[in-house]
């Protein structure tokens, strides 16, 4: 993959945004301090024990990985450059020189080796290991024991050389992540834009980190995170679940005057297909066809949201041929309260019960209260007497293979419990393919097969939100969940 190719796409967009707010105060070495509101104020600030958006994003403030999130890519960060081998199985970093952590030490390619090794030991238990640092050769057993060999080489101080257990297109967007990025050794250092100035249960202060290679970009001399609104000069967004995980909308409505951001999360309408009516395909079929005639009050909905890059050529909107109509159904639908969609779209089949039973369709409503009572009931394998399950899905690269990765018979996120090998073949092949034109042709077939097998409908996709207050700009964001804070300003 050309390294052209993938600056091309990694331009951040300014977003500008208008609400009431203060100014806040200047600090003494001059630059804007700015008051920033958060959905909360992160547990952890250990990047490789972060999992919630917002403790994804300051991790992604305070260290610097080889690569950083831009708006539907990567761009170099801690690494300049970097060089893909052996048809896509190793990739070779090359470090900037002279970059240094927050106390002045050097920043080598053996804090990376040193940093991966730790997130991937089983007793950190770091949520994201397993997501983003897996594909890495010998990870998988060594995150499992704590043993074996890794395939992560510290050639020399500014040198990583990474191999894979097999070819995948994006290690660079993998690399991104909080996770990968190289933690202190010792004492408290940081490697990104900015660093820890104080803490507190409710509060955050960061300062601008002066040794960052790219402290010139870095507006703010001084950031505020707090879940409080109040004199806020930005309302940054609150979605709360990580990329990469089942996903329910936990996003308020947007406030007046808030802007719109897209986001790769699409929420799923799941049919089970094990023991229950819907283990019959023409049943799935005509369920399926029923629902998505209904008027549920959202926008028509993709399964790949089309800000992923490949999407019009990804997804496929044929229709599907009802064979037979069942005589009658009865069906039990799940959701999790903490759901703002789910709860919504749960009301609006409720509003068209009658539409449904003309059908022949009668629903049972069970709502639990949140995602991990929602996957007790759903499994997979999904508990008896549950046919129906709204559950999301989010992208944590910009490609498809990762909402389409849910689907395979081994998936242990495949709720359906729906099994077709000619599917988990192609996906084999689909990883493999390097080229985005061809590999995107893949997964349409991915996308027909499974729209004429329906273990899951698109049901929603998902945006956030956020608002600036006049005078501040420079918020830039990724669809994946991660924005960046270092070109704020306030003019």
């Amino acid at each position: 993959m050309a390294q052209a190719r993938r600056l091309a796409l990694c331009a951040a967009v300014v977003l500008l945004a208008g609400c009431g707010g203060s100014s806040g105060p200047k600090p003494p070495n001059g630059g804007a301090s700015l008051r920033l509101t958060l959905p909360l104020v992160p547990a952890t600030l250990d990047p490789a024990k972060a999992a919630d958006l917002p403790s994804l994003n300051v991790s992604h403030e305070l260290y610097a990985g080889l690569t950083r999130f831009a708006e539907t890519g990567v761009e170099p960060d801690l690494a300049e450059s970097w060089d893909v081998g052996e048809d896509g199985l190793v990739w070779t970093f090359h470090l900037r020189e002279g970059i240094r952590w927050s106390n002045d030490t050097p920043i080598t390619a053996a804090d990376f080796r040193r940093s991966w090794l730790r997130a991937l030991a089983p007793k950190t238990a770091a949520p994201y290991a397993g997501p983003a640092l897996g594909i890495v050769r010998g990870a998988r057993r060594f995150h499992a024991t704590g043993r074996g060999g890794l395939g992560v080489e510290a050639i020399d101080e500014q040198t990583l050389r990474v191999t894979l257990e097999h070819p995948v297109p994006w290690f660079d967007e993998l690399a991104a992540f909080p996770i990968a990025a190289p933690a202190p050794p010792k004492a408290t250092a940081y490697s990104g834009p900015f660093r820890l100035a104080s803490r507190s249960s409710d509060r955050l202060v960061l300062e601008r980190n002066f040794t960052y290679w790219n402290a010139a970009a870095v507006k703010p001399s001084r950031l505020v995170l707090s879940a409080s609104a109040k004199n806020a000069d930005a309302v940054l967004p609150s979605g709360l679940a990580g990329p990469g995980l089942p996903w329910i909308d936990t996003i308020p409505p947007a406030p007046r005057g808030a802007a719109e951001l897209p986001t790769l999360a699409t929420g799923l309408l799941w049919l089970v297909t094990r023991g229950t009516p819907l283990a019959d395909l023409g049943t799935r079929r005509y369920v399926a066809w029923v629902v998505t005639h209904l008027d549920l009050d959202t926008p028509p909905a993709s399964l790949v949201p089309r800000e992923m890059p490949g999407a019009a050529t990804v997804n496929s909107h044929a229709p599907v041929r009802l064979e037979s109509a069942p005589r009658h159904l009865r069906l039990t639908l799940v959701w999790a309260e903490s759901d703002a969609a789910g709860v919504k779209i749960a009301a609006e089949l409720g509003r068209n019960r009658k539409q449904l039973r003309s059908f022949g369709i009668e629903l049972d409503y069970r709502p639990v209260r949140n995602i991990g009572e929602l996957l007790g009931l759903a499994g997979p394998p999904a508990r008896p007497g549950v046919d129906l399950v709204l559950l999301g899905w989010s992208s944590k690269i910009f490609d498809a293979y990762n909402l389409l990765d849910v689907f395979p018979c081994g998936s242990a996120f495949n709720i359906a419990g729906w099994c077709d090998p000619s599917y988990d073949a192609l996906m084999r092949q689909a990883v493999r393919t390097l080229d985005d034109q061809a590999r995107w042709r893949i997964e349409r077939r991915l996308v027909e097969k499974l729209h004429q097998a329906v273990p899951a409908i698109p049901i929603y996709t998902a945006n956030d939100h956020f608002s600036l207050a006049p005078g501040v700009h420079g918020f830039s964001w990724s669809p994946i969940g991660l924005y960046e804070l270092m070109g704020m300003t306030r003019s």
